[in-house]
């Protein structure tokens, strides 16, 4: 065959498969209609807390071959994933990446943020003190720590409607009758975390005094006492009339 039937051969060759050229060299064919492989991973960033799971999907366009390998950057310290996107992380917090990468081109891959944060700290609370003695109508001050929180606030309150009453600032007023009662710290933060102080509350007497504390009365008259207690609730006062006995006078 001459030259030009040669090239004439290699024209329809290329008409009929898609060869490179029209020559008489050994043909090379091209990807005709080739689509670039992108990989997609959704979602791109997620937020987790530690030992969380999250499934992660991956789409792959420009091949039919759909299915991937997932894998994490960071190895096992940040996380392990399932062959179906089941994605499992750390128990130390950071930022960590998953990896899917096409099975068709692994030069093809994407990569989604994994960023797990610390737990919160647990709130707490604590009383000083977590007993008191206290007596009737007086004061006593309750003071209260909270943890885990930068709200260190709390609401006091008593649980006896008649066990006296707290101040804002934890301050106790004991009532006038004596018992047993509790004053309570709730955590402004979280109300679920309380703590309970006991109080015993005593009526003390301070003092009693007696007036007239002498006197002179005919027998068989009458003389008015006034008794005058004075409590840690403040003084009352109680008076009575009492009668002398009658008497004769001692006989030699």
């Amino acid at each position: 065959m001459n030259k030009v039937g040669s090239l004439l051969q290699g024209c329809a060759a290329f008409l009929m498969t898609g060869v490179i050229a029209c020559s008489g060299a050994s043909p090379e064919r091209s990807p005709l209609g080739a689509q670039e492989i992108v990989v997609t991973v959704t979602p791109d960033s997620v937020t987790l807390a530690p030992t969380a799971q999250q499934v992660f999907a991956a789409t792959v366009s420009g091949t039919i071959d759909q299915s991937v390998t997932w894998s994490v950057q960071e190895d096992t310290s940040g996380g392990t994933i399932t062959a179906g996107g089941v994605y499992t992380a750390p128990q130390t917090a950071g930022t960590y990446h998953v990896i899917a990468t096409s099975h068709a081109d692994t030069t093809r891959s994407d990569v989604a943020t994994v960023t797990v944060t610390a737990p919160p700290a647990s709130v707490a609370i604590s009383l000083t003190p977590t007993t008191a003695s206290v007596d009737a109508c007086q004061t006593y001050t309750f003071r209260a720590t909270v943890t885990g929180t930068t709200n260190s606030a709390v609401t006091w309150s008593v649980i006896e409607s008649a066990g006296g009453g707290v101040s804002t600032s934890g301050v106790y007023t004991a009532p006038t009758t004596g018992g047993t009662y509790h004053v309570v710290a709730t955590s402004q933060t979280d109300p679920s975390k309380t703590q309970t102080a006991t109080v015993t509350v005593t009526e003390r007497i301070v003092s009693v005094g007696v007036a007239p504390g002498s006197t002179t009365v005919a027998p068989g008259g009458t003389v008015q006492f006034t008794a005058t207690v004075t409590t840690t609730c403040g003084a009352f006062t109680q008076t009575q009339a009492i009668a002398a006995a009658g008497s004769t006078a001692p006989t030699n």
